[in-house]
């Protein structure tokens, strides 16, 4: 069977995204949204630098709500930078008119639920879905590398192989030197600033039931039948002793170049599942912490003792694997989650899948 996709978003995501529907053999693309006016009018093979397919790409979103597809990949910077309530918005209408939805562009609908709805998945958000999924009798999924697979998913089939379960560690290793946005850099992640300095994320997350990284844990905390008494959320920082550049700009001497987020999931008054996110703009700063570049360990204690890595890397597009990642784990779903019964579905609910293809 071919699935018709259409493509919302052409950044990071969406280019890997498009380049995969554009050449795997049971896709045929359907439309292209785009919110670059350089982009509008553009065909999407040429986004690509293939040869023209055909497609044109659109910001006129009622050109995208009257084509016929059977799923959009619905992967906007766009659509995160104006709020997860303006996505909601697309993402109802879109399943409404009768196409399923994967999306990776609000992590808090990662795991959505009557009793489960992150305030910044939007108001109503998980009745507004519900409904539109009726509606259009369609389908809605999201997934990223995290939360979505590298923190739940994956650890979550890797507890199969276990008896006992004293301890399970997840930690997550992200080189973000290559990250051009100063203002993401700086301003909101708080590398090259004073270790004491506030900064977005460690605010966000310091309301640790908001975070998306809860989503991740209270999944897998789920998958195993347990009720967490207390998530405990820390930050670590470590400082360069030197000036140090990179894609955004410099690092100065004495502010934060590498830091450690902590998710501590208590239970019988001590830490089961812990989470641990390493962000780096160098190697140099906290060598005992890992190194590395869009790599994932998990380490179970327990009988059996469990240790497990993945490392990804990719020379395509940005070179960002975690894009990558995330857009494969977005169009490897598609036609599982067009098959499903209209509704929402999460990593508990959708049916097992395979990915990738080969080619001729």
């Amino acid at each position: 069977m071919t699935y018709r996709i259409i493509q919302w978003g052409t950044g990071n995501v969406g280019m890997h995204a498009l380049r995969t529907i554009v050449e795997r053999p049971d896709f045929e693309l359907a439309g292209v949204r785009v919110y670059n006016p350089d982009k509008v009018g553009v065909d999407a093979g040429t986004l690509l630098g293939h040869q023209p397919i055909g497609v044109y790409a659109t910001d006129d979103v009622e050109v995208i709500v009257g084509t016929e597809a059977d799923c959009v990949c619905y992967s906007p910077l766009g659509g995160t930078l104006e709020g997860g309530h303006k996505a909601l918005d697309d993402i109802c209408r879109l399943l409404a008119s009768g196409k399923n939805v994967v999306s990776s562009a609000v992590e808090d609908l990662a795991y959505i639920s009557p009793d489960l709805a992150l305030p910044g998945a939007g108001p109503d958000a998980y009745e507004r879905m519900t409904e539109a999924c009726e509606a259009g009798r369609t389908s809605f999924f999201h997934v990223g590398i995290n939360p979505g697979f590298a923190m739940d998913l994956w650890p979550m089939q890797l507890t199969r192989l276990c008896r006992r379960i004293d301890t399970l560690r997840v930690t997550e290793v992200v080189d973000m030197s290559r990250y051009t946005s100063i203002h993401m850099v700086r301003d909101a992640l708080g590398f090259g600033l004073p270790p004491d300095a506030p900064s977005v994320v460690d605010a966000h997350l310091s309301k640790v039931y908001q975070s998306p990284f809860y989503l991740s844990m209270r999944m897998l905390a789920d998958s195993l039948s347990v009720q967490l008494e207390e998530v405990r959320y820390h930050r670590e920082a470590a400082v360069t002793d030197r000036d140090i550049s990179i894609a955004a700009g410099s690092i100065g001497a004495g502010t934060v170049a590498a830091m450690k987020l902590h998710f501590d999931g208590i239970l019988h008054g001590r830490v089961v599942i812990a989470f641990e996110l390493i962000w780096r703009v160098t190697d140099t700063v906290a060598p005992q912490w890992l190194a590395g570049d869009s790599r994932w360990v998990v380490h179970i204690d327990g009988d059996p003792t469990l240790d497990s890595e993945i490392v990804l890397a990719t020379s395509e597009d940005a070179g960002r694997a975690v894009s990558l990642a995330v857009a494969t784990l977005l169009l490897n779903s598609v036609p599982t989650v067009c098959k499903a019964e209209p509704g929402l579905i999460n990593n508990l609910t959708l049916a097992p899948h395979a990915g990738g293809y080969f080619p001729a």
